[in-house]
């Protein structure tokens, strides 16, 4: 199955950028790598269908999901499971969110209108997202927020306030998974992980050390090197 295209789906206030450590790497052993970018969809179900649209061409793709972007490739494995043919869920979360989530992230909003997304990434996010302060990958996070702006996180917030649970759709998941995580990650814990890998009848955990949420900055090499893996392994 190493003849089938790649799409990439980035996480939350991301843009495809998030993945340019990724992209080349698997652009060398893929016929075609897609990438997704979100605007205002507003729902878990609008930005899957946004994602199916971009590989429907192509037939069944192997698909890469970034935290939000998981959740838009477990919604695409219950809209379309046929198109699947390989999934990788990073640092991702199968739950629908919680109602103290969703009061925190009305609270950035309302700040990031004002004052604008720089500040309300460095105050409220970067901690969570890295283990370990990295000026690259902070600036990355930054500038994807600034360009994607409040109207895309107003629309984003709603999209996670209204995330279905995903537990079933995991169960349903029969093609090669990679579920990989981070230990140190505060925003999809280890056991969130390894639920999910334990939901997926044909899955393999990856859990990295000294790595935050975005395990795709913090340790690039080993992440390329699982997705290499994952996308040859038949």
């Amino acid at each position: 199955m190493a003849d089938l295209p790649v799409l990439l789906i980035p996480g939350t206030l991301c843009t495809p950028d998030v993945f340019k450590l990724q992209a080349g790497e698997l652009a060398a052993i893929a016929p075609h790598v897609e990438l997704v970018r979100f605007t205002l969809e507003d729902s878990i179900s609008k930005m899957a269908d946004t994602a199916i649209e971009s590989i429907r061409a192509h037939g069944a793709a192997a698909v890469i999901g970034f935290s939000m972007g998981g959740m838009v490739a477990m919604e695409m494995a219950r809209k379309a499971p046929q198109l699947i043919g390989k999934l990788a869920l990073l640092n991702s979360n199968y739950q629908a969110d919680s109602a103290g989530n969703q009061a925190a992230r009305r609270r950035h909003l309302a700040q990031a209108r004002i004052g604008g997304m720089e500040a309300v990434i460095r105050q409220h996010y970067l901690d969570r997202y890295l283990h370990r302060p990295s000026a690259s990958a902070e600036k990355l996070i930054i500038d994807m927020a600034c360009e994607l702006g409040p109207a895309c996180f107003a629309a984003q917030i709603r999209a996670h306030a209204t995330r279905p649970d995903s537990g079933a759709t995991l169960k349903s998941i029969r093609c090669p998974t990679l579920i990989l995580g981070a230990l140190q990650d505060q925003l999809c814990p280890p056991l969130m992980q390894t639920r999910m890998a334990q939901m997926i009848e044909n899955s393999d955990l990856l859990m990295l050390d000294a790595c935050g949420h975005f395990s795709m900055l913090e340790r690039p090499a080993d992440v390329n090197t699982a997705l290499r893996d994952w996308y040859l392994r038949n």
